[in-house]
């Protein structure tokens, strides 16, 4: 009786590599884990499960957090443009502790 084992990849996963001299290669948004699928697979509409951090990665999911990132990026932009000085932001924003309590640095 042959045993199978469930974490083996399917055949198609093979197909997901891409033999491209010039192809930009993924790497894990989490934690940074260079992959064996390309751009381009990817927008074919292949994924990959992280060999370091576990996580699952396809096209929706790596446009999500690019799309979070975008946010992130304008939210702090407006939040520092938004501060004036004695606002309870531009209190947060101070460089030390002493000088967020209102003593000196």
């Amino acid at each position: 009786m042959a045993m199978t084992h469930t974490s083996l990849r399917p055949p198609t996963a093979a197909a997901l590599l891409d033999n491209e001299p010039d192809a930009r290669w993924a790497t894990c948004p989490k934690c940074h884990t260079p992959t064996s699928v390309t751009q381009h697979a990817i927008e074919a509409g292949g994924g990959w499960r992280c060999v370091r951090c576990g996580q699952h990665w396809d096209a929706a999911r790596l446009a999500a957090v690019a799309a979070y990132a975008a946010w992130a990026v304008d939210h702090d932009r407006d939040r520092v443009g938004r501060s004036t000085e004695g606002s309870h932001d531009a209190a947060l924003d101070r460089d030390s502790p002493a000088e967020r309590l209102g003593g000196t640095p």
